[in-house]
């Protein structure tokens, strides 16, 4: 075990599950003190008995971050008990598939209050901790899709975009402090958001390829806690479209709906809301499975899939 946490409170929302379950492990690595949050209940306490059994100390405090009394209870929870907060990891997120006129304004609503509404909340209730603590470390865990455009997801777009506008001012506003803010862009992801997620296409929803182990995320989040960056990304070539949106952006919104069609929905799946209105505990772990089905299925779909993407944007430019 490492020891670079260590006497240092690390505080985790959503973290039954996914990048905030693998994170959770990552900081334990390094003997950090552990709080984990989320909706669900069985979930979490599995999450921190993982963590406590690598040897840390870890509670579960389940919180809605979508609910300003749970986020603020949770805070005077953890200072009561530890008396300080070193870290926050604002990790808790929803997700829906869906055109915007598929997606109910109520889903709509629902995936803001927690995407962006639960960081709103989390700083309110840290800031007046940290200045009197004098330090503090504010970890988004944004998407790729705070800086892009993704059709059918417009609902969880709009709150990554806007939840990365609220971490950049706050960096601004303290700048020169001991109170750091900063964000992790990670691109396609393997965690089980997909399964989980609201659907209001029809079709069944996947990771939009190509998938990055959940492991590499959880370590770009401890990472932006010892060295806070402005935006740490994750996946090299989905990081690449941030550029190419600016520097070609007739080429890259032109490929973007077929891009999801093609690849992130296929088959047929009945709508459903998902985990928007009550945790999943059943569905909930580190990682989804998208990587070890990639190698045996998912690999030769790109490879048909790219090729009829590019014959679709060619018969396109024809018209």
């Amino acid at each position: 075990m490492g020891h670079r946490f260590r006497g240092k409170v690390v505080v985790i929302t959503g973290a039954s599950s996914g990048i905030g379950r693998a994170a959770a492990h990552e900081f334990a690595k390094q003997g950090a003190t552990l709080v984990l949050a989320a909706r669900g209940t069985e979930s979490l306490e599995a999450a921190a008995a993982e963590c406590r059994a690598l040897g840390v100390e870890a509670i579960a405090i389940p919180t809605d971050v979508a609910e300003e009394r749970q986020v603020n209870d949770l805070v005077a929870t953890v200072t009561a008990r530890f008396g300080r907060i070193d870290v926050f990891v604002g990790n808790a997120a929803l997700f829906v598939y869906g055109l915007f006129e598929q997606t109910p304004t109520e889903a709509f609503k629902r995936v803001v209050d927690t995407n962006l509404h639960g960081h709103v909340h989390a700083v309110k209730a840290l800031l007046p901790h940290w200045k009197q603590q004098g330090t503090g470390t504010y970890v988004l865990v944004g998407s790729i899709q705070s800086l892009l455009s993704a059709p059918y997801q417009s609902a969880y777009v709009t709150s990554k975009h806007a939840a990365l506008g609220l971490i950049d001012v706050l960096a601004d506003e303290h700048q020169g402090t001991g109170i750091r803010f900063g964000a992790v862009l990670p691109s396609t992801i393997d965690t089980p958001i997909y399964q989980n997620g609201a659907n209001y296409t029809d079709k069944a929803s996947h990771p939009l390829p190509p998938t990055v182990s959940v492991q590499r995320a959880a370590k770009a989040v401890v990472a932006q806690a010892v060295h806070p960056k402005r935006n740490r990304y994750v996946g090299r070539l989905q990081a690449s479209f941030v550029i190419a949106e600016f520097a070609v952006p007739w080429l890259f919104h032109r490929i973007t709906t077929p891009a999801v069609e093609i690849f992130a929905l296929r088959g047929h799946q009945a709508p459903t809301d998902g985990n928007l209105y009550a945790p999943n505990d059943a569905g909930n772990a580190t990682d989804g499975g998208w990587v070890a089905k990639r190698r045996r299925v998912t690999r030769p779909l790109v490879w048909l899939g790219l090729a009829g993407l590019v014959t679709l944007v060619v018969r396109r430019g024809r018209r």
